[in-house]
């Protein structure tokens, strides 16, 4: 009997596993998280177990979510450049347009009001359509 093997039809979300299941960027970000946690759990502990080990996980879980969030395929510090960059961004923004034929309009207004100024010949392009 042959033995039959689900291939994922989106090959984009496959990542390599590096170590305990993790991926490079994972590991890393856990052992960021560890180094700054550590030390702060053992400067506040001197003033409780439970508030040093909250101190600890507040300080380790920026490094922590940033190995672990991924949506719509973009990391945690993306989403986050994106939302400042929407966040600075006017908050009402217009659509203006340009009407060519009216600028077109105001032209041939000028130049006919330049000719009549400067004495010269105007061919009225009106009268000539007709």
């Amino acid at each position: 009997m042959a033995n039959h093997i689900k291939i994922p039809k989106d090959l984009d979300n496959i990542r390599e596993k590096f170590m305990f299941g993790l991926t490079k960027r994972q590991c890393l970000c856990f052992l960021i998280g560890f180094v700054i946690g550590i030390p702060v759990y053992f400067l506040v502990r001197k003033h409780g177990i439970e508030l040093g080990i909250l101190a600890m996980g507040f300080a380790a879980a920026p490094a922590i979510v940033c190995g672990i969030y991924k949506k719509n395929g973009l990391t945690f510090e993306k989403h986050l450049k994106f939302l400042i960059r929407f966040l600075k961004r006017p908050k009402l923004r217009l659509y203006k347009t340009e009407n060519i034929y009216e600028l077109i309009e105001k032209q041939i207004e000028i130049n006919y009001l330049s000719k009549k100024l400067s004495g010269g010949v105007y061919i009225n392009y009106e009268k000539d359509k007709k």
